[in-house]
């Protein structure tokens, strides 16, 4: 499974993977939106893919992301899973 991790940087948000960071988003919307978009991708070619985001709520509401096929984010917390849909 390939996992994109959204997580704050001292310049703004940012998609972690692996050892790997992208450069830094201005809103965790953005950064959000960007990593449904990398994970939509991966998926068409048939694989595992889920979005992480740091600090997240786990009582938020699913919603869609603007931009994004993904009905909802594939939310990891600490001690809690939500599976790919």
């Amino acid at each position: 499974m390939i996992t994109f991790n959204v997580v704050k940087d001292k310049h703004g948000w940012a998609i972690r993977m692996g050892d790997a960071m992208s450069t830094p988003f201005r809103t965790r919307e953005l950064a959000i939106q960007e990593a449904g978009c990398l994970a939509d991708s991966i998926r068409r070619h048939g694989e595992w893919a889920e979005v992480v985001i740091e600090g997240a709520d786990p009582n938020e509401p699913p919603r869609r992301i603007r931009g994004s096929k993904i009905a909802r984010l594939d939310v990891r917390y600490p001690g809690r899973w939500r599976g790919p849909h």
